[in-house]
């Protein structure tokens, strides 16, 4: 076994560590950055297959009016639209690469749906819708970080980031947290739905909220970059790169100088020295991916609520002591209007335009993202093709009429996992323990789904709308899942954690990412993630 002695071979500096590339990492790497730092990030760093992304540069170049047919048809080329009644899988031009599972260096054996977890640059960023919204307090009540902290950090994490926002409604609950946002446009549909929530429904504090969604993504433009070409392909994948994706933002600090990538490696586990940290990774570029060591000053953990806890159980030996894993689930919920809505597809954004927020006295903010365009619904009903016949005419009737809403409810409310690190049986054939995951419950609680079902039907009626709550489908495959090592103001149980994210007995391990959030709000913890990130590299660098 090799031994690294890491760090910028020209500098005295602190030697520091970012295990991971995704939300979490980008924040711990800006703060580590903006107080003078050079991080190494050491990461998978899977990227999409060379051929998608060779044709996806080449359409870039394009302007969206020539592309052709074929072009078109392998942009939205996705096998999950067509499997009966699920919910569309989330898809990179037509790859899933980015969607984390099995593998020899970190076995994992799932039992029922595997939870979300990535090896890819940029972490599940990388195939992300890119909603944001700060946190509220109504949500926070088990955390030991002050709201108003977070948001501080939280604007600093947007700082320098594409972000698509309007001050408007939203702002009576959730401040906009940057001094010049740049909106995109809304496509017509986006625009009368909005005009219709605005005369048909009141906004009430700490009630109801609705606003323009704000979305980290580039407008025409912003920058002196492209931005967005509205060519209604937002949910199979940017050939523009409008959309944030974590990996972008670190890449290019990375050519800049201002930190160092470190990709093809896989970390097994790490432990604290007396005067340092040491890693145990996987060489993924050498044959058999040997393990080597390195040696860091300061480690911030920021793999992903699954692969940190996979890390962590390995590096104490935590056999058998299960974990629970919270989720931010939901359900995808079809609204047929009784006016018919003007469409523009393709030549619009696809991620969702209108977020609705709403609550009843003493529980948390439901989040309802509104998408009325929509390129994985158009394909799904089959309405990009020509009219053949008269179910064909009908359906194209029905889409004019019709939208989904993405609802989300706080952790509190919705589903978990069980992880539990497990030895190899001597039959398996396995040398390495192995992370066993177990769904245990998915859908919302009764009294939650049926209190927001009844605001959803009062508040959609006024509009002219119904929702089809029969043709509901739940949200089992949410990105957003975490806290199996919770912050606490002071931590007691051995897989509980302090406000900069160590548990007892680490002094210069920090995990940083969704895995030490108490619980998970319902309104986007993508901002968030980044923001609380940001929080804990800023504050362990001023205290060491």
């Amino acid at each position: 076994m090799s031994t690294v002695r890491a760090g910028a071979a020209d500098s005295p500096a602190m030697r520091v560590a970012v295990i991971g590339s995704g939300l979490s990492a980008l924040g711990a790497i800006k703060a580590l950055v903006a107080q003078g730092a050079c991080p190494i990030v050491i990461d998978v760093g899977e990227e999409l297959e060379k051929d998608k992304a060779q044709r996806a540069t080449a359409l870039s170049g394009l302007t969206p009016e020539k592309w052709t047919a074929a072009d078109r048809q392998w942009l939205n080329s996705n096998p999950t639209v067509d499997s009966g009644s699920r919910i569309p899988k989330k898809l990179v031009f037509g790859s899933g690469y980015f969607y984390g599972k099995d593998r020899k260096e970190a076995p994992i054996q799932p039992e029922g749906n595997l939870p979300p977890l990535s090896y890819a640059l940029g972490g599940l960023s990388a195939g992300w819708g890119a909603a944001v919204l700060p946190p509220h307090q109504e949500d926070l009540h088990d955390w030991p970080v002050p709201v108003d902290e977070l948001h501080r950090y939280c604007k600093a994490a947007l700082e320098g980031l594409p972000y698509s926002a309007v001050d408007d409604g939203l702002s009576t609950d959730f401040p906009i947290l940057a001094e010049e946002p740049a909106p995109i446009r809304l496509s017509r549909a986006g625009k009368t739905f909005l005009a219709w929530l605005t005369s048909s429904l009141k906004i009430r504090k700490g009630r109801l909220l609705f606003g323009q969604a704000r979305l980290l993504v580039r407008a025409p433009g912003q920058d002196g970059q492209g931005g967005c070409r509205y060519c209604g392909q937002c949910s199979s994948g940017c050939a523009y790169g409008a959309i944030f994706k974590a990996g972008d933002e670190i890449m290019a600090l990375h050519r800049a100088g201002k930190i160092q990538y470190l990709s093809g490696r896989l970390v097994d586990r790490l432990e604290e020295l007396a005067d340092g940290v040491r890693l145990h990774v996987h060489n993924l570029a050498a044959t058999g991916s040997p393990l080597e060591e390195m040696l860091f000053d300061r480690v911030f953990v920021a793999a992903g609520a699954v692969n940190s806890t996979r890390i962590v159980m390995k590096s104490l030996q935590a056999f058998e002591r299960p974990l629970e894993l919270k989720t931010r689930g939901g359900f995808v919920l079809p609204v047929a209007s009784l006016r018919g809505i003007p469409r523009d597809w393709p030549d619009c954004n696809t991620q969702p335009e209108i977020f609705l927020e709403f609550r009843n006295p003493g529980q948390h903010w439901v989040h309802a993202q509104v998408s009325l365009e929509n390129e994985l619904v158009v394909q799904k009903l089959g309405v990009h093709l020509p009219p053949s016949g008269l179910l064909s005419r009908l359906k194209r009737i029905a889409a004019r009429r019709l939208f989904f809403l993405l609802v989300n409810y706080h952790s509190d409310h919705s589903g978990t996992y069980e992880l539990q690190l497990q030895r190899p049986a001597p039959e398996s054939g396995r040398t390495e323990p192995y992370l066993h995951t177990q769904q245990k419950s998915a859908p919302p609680q009764l009294h939650t789904l049926l209190s927001s079902m009844t605001l959803l039907v009062r508040n959609l009626l006024r509009l002219g709308c119904l929702p089809l709550f029969p043709l509901a489908r739940l949200n089992s495959g949410s990105y957003h899942v975490g806290c199996t090592l919770p912050m606490k103001a002071k931590p007691a149980a051995w897989n509980e954690t302090d406000e900069l994210g160590r548990l007892a007995g680490w002094k210069r391990i920090h995990i940083v990412d969704t895995s030490i959030f108490p619980s998970l709000p319902g309104t986007t913890i993508g901002l968030l993630t980044m923001g609380n990130a940001y929080r804990i590299a800023d504050k362990s660098l001023q205290h060491s």
